[in-house]
């Protein structure tokens, strides 16, 4: 009787540890915030690597640029001034876009931005019929005299129609078809490209 008795104490001792070690290993699990069944395994904490291949790079956008002409006006405002600059754009359709943005800034002192208080709220290219259509909005710096206004149609006729697969340019002001654009002139609708 007393061997047996050794052998129920002893699986009490066994079956006791086992509860006290899977007790911890459900405590800590608890402890960092995870209900999940206990493992046999301790838990491992991964940090961040700080080298910069540990973290997947993405793909790059290719970039596409070309070098377009853009107009501004003199200081006295009383002819175009033409600059060549080069634009930077991610796909093809955005080109126009880009080059008439370019329009708004000039780095020469000399050559003042006709467009600078200017929005394009849209540029759309219809590549089947040829047409360009901008819609346009003003701030107040844009509202020019009959010279300016001039120059400022001269402008952007110009750096359009430089490229080729534009037949014809329909401008919209705020979203509507206009007779004039700051008063002085007439608009076209469309402005086709010169012969």
């Amino acid at each position: 009787m007393n061997q047996s008795r050794r052998i129920i104490q002893g699986a009490l001792i066994i079956g006791a540890l086992t509860l006290s070690i899977t007790a911890c290993g459900q405590k800590q699990q608890l402890v960092n915030g995870s209900g999940t069944q206990p493992s046999a395994s301790p838990a491992v904490t991964v940090l961040p690597s700080a080298t910069p291949s540990a973290a997947p790079t993405p793909t790059p956008v290719p970039t596409l640029q070309k070098k377009v002409k853009v107009y501004f006006s003199d200081q006295e405002e009383m002819k175009l001034v033409e600059k060549e600059v080069t634009i930077t754009y991610k796909k093809e359709a955005d080109v126009y876009q880009t080059a008439l943005n370019a329009l708004k800034k000039s780095d020469d002192p000399k050559a003042v931005s006709l467009f600078e208080d200017l929005k394009f709220t849209s540029v759309a290219f219809d590549h089947a019929k040829g047409e360009l259509k901008l819609d346009l909005a003003f701030g107040p710096k844009t509202q020019l005299g009959a010279p300016g206004e001039e120059m400022f149609l001269q402008a952007l006729k110009k750096t359009v129609f430089q490229f080729p697969e534009v037949k014809a340019l329909f401008v919209l002001k705020d979203g509507k078809q206009v007779d004039s654009l700051m008063g002085h002139l007439e608009l076209p609708y469309p402005i086709k490209r010169p012969n």
